[in-house]
């Protein structure tokens, strides 16, 4: 009976050593480049005809940032790296109508582009940058600027996502 027990403890203590051995030296990579531990999104420069756009997209990125969770969200003068975003074109183009050309085009494709540089703020570098599209699809219901405001949140958050996964989420 006691050797059952000392083969028993011995067999357990391998399979311990074993299981274990996978995770000796793992560490959660917390650097970031420049050492960044907090972010900020400066003003959006929109240099489109779309009044408002720019808030949907402020709104998306930093919600991007929070539930990333890496970096804190913080003011302009407290952060270590700041996001600055430009939006350069706002379109609605027709892709869809309803029987022939003569009427209203019943589906559109909204197109938001920007570029977005990301800041160190200690040294005014930039640590990196893109430029991306976001888009969505939207149907054309009793005029066109209730319909497309209905959907720019759509665009603006595939744009936000973009732009966090280019400047963010490579780390």
């Amino acid at each position: 009976m006691k050797n059952f027990e000392l083969n028993f403890k011995l067999c357990a203590l391998i399979l311990i050593a074993i299981l274990l051995q996978g995770c000796f030296g793992y560490q959660f990579n917390l650097n970031t480049p420049n050492n960044i531990k907090t972010i900020a999104v400066s003003p959006i420069l929109n240099k489109t005809d779309e009044p408002t756009v720019e808030n949907h997209v402020m709104r998306a990125i930093q919600s991007f940032i929070q539930f990333d969770g890496r970096l804190k969200l913080v003011g302009i003068n407290e952060a270590d790296a700041i996001i600055a975003i430009t939006l350069d074109k706002y379109n609605n183009n027709p892709i869809s109508y309803r029987d022939d050309r003569r009427v209203a085009p019943h589906f559109y494709r909204q197109s938001i582009h920007a570029t977005a540089n990301l800041i160190d703020s200690s040294t005014g570098l930039i640590i990196g940058k893109t430029t991306n599209t976001g888009e969505s699809v939207f149907e054309f219901e009793s005029d066109l600027s209730s319909s497309k405001r209905n959907t720019q949140a759509v665009a603006a958050d595939e744009l936000a996502r973009l732009i966090f996964n280019d400047l963010i989420e490579i780390w």
